[in-house]
């Protein structure tokens, strides 16, 4: 079954966990490869099998290049132990609806579905480039489309849980399409994260060489009192080239000066600390 067919028939299966972003009405069948909403907007699901349901010109930061690196890093290995810890606090997996926000090119969707998620999952990105990467390379995990976390398009109370990943926060639409003891699953990098790398590329500016989570996390608790959090803490060895895959990756590269960078690439690290904080909500029922 090419793409297309395959997109056009998951929507087909799960148009109910979609709502038309433009007047929030709910998407009312699928003709032929486009979805029509109750009151006749449409969309059409491209040739890769996703589907475009941003408003406006989405600004993301996070080129092709940049992307793929990242695919390539995640591939060896880099974000397991995290993930293995996310997929710990995910109820049912083998028939939870998944929502990943802001899921990149979908490295970590497709982990956890390695792991065992079988219900429906849909995995969305601003960035095109991201969720075309992610179609070619994981169509079969999950369904990708283009959207804005300010106005995602999903149905009201849809999804069991929300994964947002190194990603932005919208909690009032986590709690829109969140069903009634769904959970979110955040995961926000703590003071250690990286911080081999930080103090190779920023020795010198301590504005940028640390980092604090706290402002987050104490977001993340004024909207849910009972949250949980936990730390993962873990060391990843690297060689040659998954410290390029990481220095092209990283955001922490963008300020580093000529000299820095200059430094780093005749020195690459050869280890490097992933230091997360993961904090699960549950919604009230």
């Amino acid at each position: 079954m090419k793409k297309i067919e395959a997109g056009s028939l998951y929507l087909k299966q799960h148009r109910d966990l979609f709502q038309c972003p433009i007047c929030k009405g709910d998407f009312e069948k699928v003709e032929g490869h486009s979805v029509v909403c109750a009151n006749g907007h449409h969309f059409d699901v491209s040739k890769k099998g996703t589907l475009h349901l941003l408003m406006k010109g989405g600004q993301n930061e996070y080129g092709k290049e940049m992307l793929s690196s990242r695919k390539n890093l995640a591939d060896t290995g880099f974000f397991f132990p995290l993930l293995d810890d996310v997929y710990a606090h995910i109820d049912k997996p083998e028939s939870a609806t998944v929502l990943d926000v802001g899921c990149g090119e979908g490295s970590h969707l497709h982990y956890l579905t390695e792991k065992g998620l079988k219900g429906a999952k849909i995995g969305f990105d601003i960035s095109k480039d991201a969720i075309q990467l992610a179609a070619s390379n994981f169509f079969p995990d999950a369904f990708w489309c283009v959207a804005d976390l300010a106005h995602s398009p999903f149905a009201e109370s849809a999804f069991d849980v929300i994964l947002n990943i190194f990603s932005p926060s919208q909690y009032q639409e986590f709690d829109r399409v969140l069903k009634p003891g769904g959970k979110v699953i955040k995961v926000v990098p703590n003071a250690q994260y990286l911080i081999e790398l930080r103090e190779q590329l920023y020795a010198l500016d301590a504005t940028k060489r640390e980092y604090d989570n706290q402002q987050v996390v104490n977001r993340f608790y004024d909207i849910y009192p009972d949250a949980v959090s936990e730390e993962v803490l873990y060391s990843v060895a690297l060689d040659a080239q998954s410290y390029s895959w990481l220095m092209e990756m990283t955001p922490l590269s963008w300020g580093a000066s000529e000299t820095a960078l200059a430094n780093a690439a005749a020195n690459p690290l050869k280890s490097v600390t992933v230091a997360v904080t993961l904090l699960v909500a549950t919604k009230a029922i």
